[in-house]
C-alpha cells in the first residue's frame, strides 16, 4: 500500500477475513445501520429532521446492476449520480458508515469465536467528553493525544455468555478507488489508537467506494492471533458509570473499558427504540449528560422477527406518507428497562439465535412494510403509502 504519510502499522495487514469475496445485503440494512449507529450524535431537536432528510435522500439513491451473475451488483441510481459537490462528499461519508457497519457485523460474526449478538458503539459519543456534537459533527473541546477508530465492536464470547470480546472499526467513504486506498492507509493507523490492557484489539478498516458505475469496498483486517474476552456483570457496570476515555491511546483498565463499552451499547440500543428508562439505566455518565431526549409514545408492533416495542414517526413525502419505526425486541426491551445485565445478555443471545434461524435479517410483510433486524435486538422498518 502506498499513500502519503503512510506509517507501517504495528500488525501485519491482510484482506479482511470472510469479506474478500464480497457480501450479499440489501441497501435497507445499511440505512438501518446508519440510523442506529449515528443517532447518539444528534439531540432531540434535530434527530427526527436528520432521519427524515437522510432516509428520504437515500430512498432513490441505489439501483441494481445486472451482470449476468446469479446476484446483481449494487450501483448508484440516476438520481444518486446527479448528487455532486459537497452533498456527494457527505453522501459518500454516510454511505461509508452505513455499509461499513454492515460489513463489520458480518466480519465479526464470521471470523472469530464469538456468539452473536454483536453491537457497535460510537466511541466519542458514548465514552469521551473531549468532544461535543453539533448537527452530528464532532468538535474537539480538548485535544486528544492520538487519532483512534470511531467505533467499538462488541460480541459475546461463544463459550461464556457473560464474557465479551472487543474489536474496533474505522469506516471511510469515497467515490474513487485512489482515494479509498489513501483512506485505508489512515484508517489502519487509527486502528492502533486504542490500547486495552496493553493489547491493541483486532480491528477492521473499510472504505466504501460509491462510484457512478457500482458500489464496492476495500476492507483490511490487521492480524491479531490472540483475542482475550472479558467478564461483564451488573456489579462492575454499576461501579464504572463515571468511566471516560483519557488522553492518549491507553484505557484505564481493560475490565472497566469493556464493561463501559457493553453498557454504552445497551444505552445506544435503548435510545434507538425510545426506551428512556433503559437509556438512563445503562448510559455512562458522559453519554447520559450529553444526550437530551423527550418521552414519546411507545407501541408494541408485530414484526417478522417477533413482537417489538418502539416509536413510530410519519412524514409527508411526495403526496404519500413515509413511516419509520425504530424498535427493540420486546424481551430485550423489557430487560433494558428493568432487568439485570445478565438478563440482557441472555435475551440478546436468544434473539440472535432466533434471527440466525430465519432466512434473512430483512423482510417484507404483506402490507409492503420493509423490515431489518440486527443481532443485538434492534428492529427497523419503513413503509411508504
Amino acid at each position: 500500500m502506498a499513500a502519503p504519510n503512510f506509517a507501517k502499522p504495528r500488525k501485519p495487514l491482510s484482506p479482511a477475513a470472510n469479506l474478500d469475496g464480497g457480501v450479499v445485503l440489501r441497501p435497507f440494512e445499511a440505512l438501518h445501520e446508519l440510523s442506529y449507529v449515528t443517532a447518539p450524535r444528534y439531540q432531540d431537536d434535530v434527530l427526527d429532521v436528520y432521519l427524515q432528510w437522510g432516509l428520504m435522500r437515500y430512498l432513490g439513491f441505489f439501483d441494481v446492476l445486472n451482470t449476468g451473475r446469479p446476484r446483481p451488483r449494487l450501483r448508484l441510481s440516476d438520481a444518486g449520480r446527479r448528487v455532486t459537490g459537497n452533498q456527494r462528499r457527505v453522501s459518500s461519508e454516510e454511505i461509508g458508515i452505513a455499509f461499513g457497519a454492515c460489513l463489520a457485523r458480518r466480519w465479526f460474526g464470521r471470523s472469530g469465536p464469538t456468539r452473536e449478538p454483536i453491537a457497535i458503539v460510537d466511541v466519542d459519543a458514548a465514552l469521551d467528553d473531549r468532544y461535543i456534537f453539533a448537527g452530528g459533527v464532532r468538535h474537539t473541546v480538548r485535544k486528544a493525544g492520538a487519532e483512534r477508530p470511531d467505533y467499538i465492536l462488541i460480541g459475546q464470547d461463544a463459550s461464556d455468555h457473560g464474557k465479551y470480546r472487543i474489536r474496533t472499526l474505522e469506516c471511510k467513504g469515497t467515490k474513487t478507488l485512489g482515494n479509498a486506498v489513501r483512506q485505508l492507509a489512515k484508517a489502519v493507523q487509527q486502528l492502533d489508537g486504542i490500547d486495552v490492557g496493553g493489547t491493541i484489539p483486532q480491528g477492521l478498516a473499510t472504505s466504501v467506494i460509491s462510484a457512478d458505475s457500482e458500489i464496492s469496498y476495500l476492507a483490511i483486517d490487521p492480524a491479531e492471533p490472540d483475542e482475550p474476552s472479558y467478564q461483564v456483570s451488573s456489579d462492575t457496570i454499576g461501579r464504572i458509570r463515571r468511566f471516560r476515555m483519557t488522553e492518549g491511546t491507553s484505557v484505564p483498565t481493560s475490565l472497566e473499558f469493556v464493561n463501559a463499552a457493553v453498557s454504552a451499547s445497551w444505552a445506544t440500543l435503548a435510545d434507538f427504540g425510545g426506551n428512556l428508562g433503559g437509556l438512563e439505566r445503562w448510559a455512562p455518565d458522559v453519554m447520559r449528560n450529553r444526550l437530551v431526549r423527550s418521552s414519546r409514545e411507545r407501541i408494541a408492533f408485530d414484526t417478522p422477527f417477533g413482537v417489538a416495542r418502539g416509536i413510530s414517526i410519519t412524514f409527508g413525502f411526495a403526496g404519500q406518507q413515509l413511516t419509520i419505526r425504530r424498535m427493540i425486541d420486546e424481551v430485550v426491551d423489557r430487560h433494558l428497562g428493568q432487568g439485570r445485565a445478565e438478563d440482557i445478555m441472555e435475551s440478546q443471545g436468544a434473539f440472535a439465535e432466533r434471527l440466525e434461524r430465519s432466512e434473512s435479517v430483512t423482510a417484507l410483510d404483506e402490507d409492503q412494510e420493509l423490515y431489518s433486524a440486527t443481532t443485538d435486538g434492534s428492529v427497523f422498518s419503513l413503509s411508504l403509502r
